[in-house]
């Protein structure tokens, strides 16, 4: 056995040992003593430790299994990627088995699916011949489920950023036809409205924070929604108790239009606009009415004393009248334009407008004509309608109404959205008043709608 500090180190020992016996200096002792430990440490250093010894291996409580020779040789082939096909077959024939059918399914899909289109096209029906009237109405879902559902909807395709865009151009006295759930509410701006409820307090430091250059043209002055869903307008209370600042207090936790409403008083021009919510003296109105019988006139404004105001001084046009996915909804659309092109203050008005309808892609078109009839059962809207038609058309056949703005945002939506604005010049109003009177179905072009022409044709046979 070898010893711990080697040969050397022992020979220290001893000569230190030998050495103590004859030794009477106590001094010379500690001196020889620390020259010994010094030597070691030395000579311990210089060696280190002993590394030829091998460590003990314990024994496994298992007999470790050897490998095969098929596992072996399939390693190798892996490693030299050589392996013949007859081997590669045999090793892996259910995963490419597998793979086949898959690529054979779905090309047997594929091609059904192209000669299905092919022979049988989809229904596509002119406008205003659709086989049921459009309500903009779920049938299957509630108003609640509704307007749940289009929350990660309508951000996934980004029609929450289109709202706020249109949201932040609204200005003056405002008119938003088919509010549905009130899901622009919270684009607008409401400190002008809500301006009577803050405290002189308030007001002062308001205005101090704005300053001087801030003015009340951009602002929203009076806000006009019109639905014809009680149920909608239901969440669209609710909404403006949560967004409009300062009404948490003005409407219940859960309000009902029909508990709030009061029959609203014929307009001048003799016309009933059905139930009305009205709210900070006509600066908030919510109707149930239907658009297609006409719209309401802009609130007048609240007198300072208790004299009447003049007449002078009462708005009789609005000056922003927004719309979203509106005209989808509606039996005549270019109608509906034509009402509101006569609502519209000229030349500094504008009519905004975002809508849903065909793309500019034959196969996107085709998706949504094949899928047109089960949206409408669901929704209440004919979603394949061609809305950038609708307003070309209707901008040839409605005197001084001009196209702004035509745009199709964002390819999220595969080109279906469009984003419109319309202008009335003045020259031209006193001819839009004028056609304000006629029928309906008179601003149907002939080229849009081939109804009349069908019963025509009916009668003679």
């Amino acid at each position: 056995m070898q010893p711990l500090y080697g040969s050397t180190s022992c020979t220290v020992v001893r000569t230190v040992t030998h050495t103590y016996r004859p030794m009477r200096n106590s001094y010379s002792l500690l001196r020889r003593v620390h020259e010994g430990s010094h030597l070691i440490r030395r000579h311990a250093s210089s060696q280190g430790p002993n590394r030829s010894r091998k460590p003990v291996t314990k024994p496994l409580p298992y007999q470790p299994t050897q490998p095969k020779a098929a596992d072996t040789q399939q390693k190798q082939y892996r490693r030299n990627e050589k392996a013949p096909l007859s081997d590669l077959m045999r090793e892996r024939w259910f995963a490419m088995l597998g793979f086949g059918t898959a690529l054979a399914c779905l090309g047997y899909f594929t091609t059904s699916l192209t000669m299905y289109w092919r022979t049988e096209p989809a229904p596509c029906y002119p406008l205003g011949c659709e086989p049921t009237v459009p309500t903009g109405r779920p049938s299957i879902q509630s108003p609640y489920e509704f307007d749940m559902h289009l929350d990660k909807s309508e951000w996934r395709y980004g029609i929450t950023r289109l709202r706020r865009e249109l949201g932040a151009s609204v200005r003056g006295h405002v008119l938003e036809v088919a509010i549905g759930t009130g899901r622009n509410f919270e684009f607008y701006g409401w400190d002008a409205v809500t301006a009577s409820l803050l405290s002189p307090e308030e007001q002062r430091k308001k205005t101090k924070k704005q300053g001087k250059s801030s003015s009340d043209d951009d602002a929203v002055l009076s806000f006009t929604g019109v639905d014809i869903s009680p149920g909608m307008l239901d969440i669209a209370l609710l909404r403006v108790r949560q967004v409009v600042p300062h009404m948490s207090s003005e409407i219940p936790k859960k309000p009902s239009f029909a508990m709030l409403a009061s029959k609203y008083s014929d307009d001048k021009d003799g016309k009933s606009h059905g139930h009305v919510v009205s709210l900070l003296s006509d600066r908030i109105r919510l109707l149930q009415s239907d658009v297609s019988s006409g719209l309401p006139s802009p609130p007048a404004p609240p007198s300072p004393s208790n004299s009447a105001p003049s007449t002078s001084s009462l708005p009789q046009k609005y000056d922003t009248i927004i719309q979203t996915f509106g005209l989808c909804s509606v039996q005549d659309p270019v109608s509906l334009l034509s009402t509101m092109a006569a609502s519209l203050q000229p030349d500094t008005g504008r009519i905004l407008l975002l809508e849903h309808g065909r793309s500019i892609w034959s196969f996107v078109n085709g998706l949504l004509d094949r899928g047109a009839r089960q949206h409408h059962e669901r929704f209440g809207c004919w979603w394949n309608r061609d809305i950038e038609v609708i307003v070309t058309e209707a901008s040839r056949r409605i005197p001084g109404l001009e196209i702004v703005r035509l745009e199709r945002p964002g390819w999220t939506t595969a080109g279906t959205h469009v984003v419109v604005e319309l202008r009335v010049t003045k020259q031209q109003q006193g001819e839009i008043d004028a056609g304000k009177k006629e029928k309906a179905t008179g601003w149907f072009p002939s080229v849009l709608s081939t109804k009349q022409a069908t019963d025509e044709s009916k009668k003679s046979n």
